[in-house]
């Protein structure tokens, strides 16, 4: 199961009481943020003069900078896997199994299980199909979306603040929530991945970066992530869709839909002008605004 160590639960406090996403403590301490989510989630261990950094770039004063120094203290290491792949890493973590134990013809079936956004893909135009879950109609999933909406955003906002929403407000709703930063080596090179059973979102360090400064695609692949954690966290390991297979029961297409009407709903389409105005307003490509605008016309 994902968790934050007592470090990265003492760290985290620290940077959101003041008002800093990942992004901006990396920049400020000019390291990765795929290296500060590691540092937090425990996934790295914490490097020596790390905390000194740490409490230059967030101004720490006497007795917040002794609290995290007692949590670094309190963080232990309990296994050691960062020699295996990042595949592998998510197995050990959803199966609670040793890896050896697992002959290669399963560990290659459970690898398809992995909700992911794959390198390229283009929304709404995916060639691969997703895992088999639960069918949803396009109308239900509007609805889901307009839902998470309402509860993260202001009625009049036109772009959903996604990477606000992932980053603090999310886990205030679901303490067991992880929202995970990797490099592509770690990951396969995936844009985003959630895995059945954990209560994880991970981004790929470029997508996070990018969708932190307002870029449209990656913004779309974390609210499409954020459709697989709300939509399918919790879903049980199935095969692969075929295209006998519906389409409203493939797991992509959903978090696809999913993702059009969170950034685009279906009341402020009415008050855009079109697709082009509502890409610019709502900070999605002007690809994914077209598509979901033709959905609201139907």
């Amino acid at each position: 199961m994902a968790k934050l160590t007592p470090f990265g639960i003492a760290l985290r406090k620290l940077r959101i009481e003041k008002e800093l996403r990942l992004f901006d403590l990396a920049e400020a301490m000019q390291k990765s943020t795929a290296l500060i989510s590691a540092i937090e989630t425990g996934r790295k261990t914490i490097p020596d003069g790390f905390v000194l950094e740490v409490a230059r770039a967030l101004d720490l004063n006497t007795a917040e900078l002794r609290l995290l120094n007692s949590a670094k203290e309190q963080t232990r290491k309990e296994v050691k896997v960062e020699h295996l792949r990042g595949d592998q890493r998510e197995l050990i973590a959803a199966l609670a199994r040793r890896l050896d134990d697992m002959p290669p013809s399963l560990i290659d079936e459970l690898k398809k299980k992995v909700l992911k956004s794959a390198e390229g893909e283009i929304p709404f135009q995916r060639k691969r199909r997703g895992m088999l879950v639960s069918p949803m109609s396009a109308a239900a999933i509007e609805s889901l979306a307009g839902k998470v909406r309402n509860v993260f955003c202001k009625m009049d906002r036109y772009d959903f603040p996604i990477i606000e929403v992932l980053e603090i407000k999310l886990q205030e709703l679901e303490p067991r929530f992880v929202f995970d930063v990797r490099d592509g080596h770690e990951i396969d090179g995936d844009e985003g991945r959630v895995i059945p059973g954990e209560h994880l979102l991970i981004l790929r360090t470029d997508v996070y970066d990018g969708a932190c400064r307002h870029q449209a695609r990656p913004r779309f692949t974390a609210c499409h992530e954020l459709g697989h954690y709300v939509m399918h966290h919790e879903a049980t390991l199935s095969r692969a869709t075929t295209n006998a297979d519906p389409i409203y029961r493939d797991a992509e297409w959903q978090a696809d839909m999913f993702a059009g009407a969170l950034m685009l709903c279906r009341r402020h389409a009415s008050e855009l002008a079109g697709p082009d105005d509502a890409a610019a307003k709502c900070r999605m490509s002007p690809h994914a605004a077209r598509v979901t605008y033709s959905k609201y016309e139907r």
